[in-house]
């Protein structure tokens, strides 16, 4: 009986481990406007699905984001300067990107907002 329960505690604790943040939504919209919104959103695209009319696109919408965008030149040479240590931002690709020293890393789109 004791190991039917701490099995079925197992169980649960996995699924709320595995389970996604809240704050991650998921919006089928136009399959026209999905390159679009890894622009507009607020929230930062996380992944989609190809569809030719609609898409299932994921959004993290734990905390606000902007997308902006800088010379080339400047960037290379603040991540060179280690200005830009600890910053977090989303590639084009939508990779998810960290700022570690003087070396961009990938990070999951988890660790992407607080």
């Amino acid at each position: 009986m004791k190991s039917i329960i701490a099995v079925v505690l197992l169980a649960a604790n996995l699924l709320v481990a595995n389970a996604e943040p809240d704050c991650f939504k998921t919006i089928n919209q136009g399959a026209a406007t999905v390159a679009l919104g890894v622009y507009t959103q607020q929230c930062a695209t996380i992944s989609y699905s190809g569809g030719v009319i609609t898409s299932d696109v994921k959004y993290n919408c734990c905390g606000p984001s902007v997308w902006i965008r800088i010379n080339g030149a400047d960037w290379n040479k603040l991540v060179a300067d280690g200005k830009l240590d600890g910053l977090r931002y989303q590639r084009s690709d939508l990779t998810f990107r960290k700022v570690v020293g003087t070396t961009p890393t990938t990070i999951s789109a988890e660790q992407y907002l607080p």
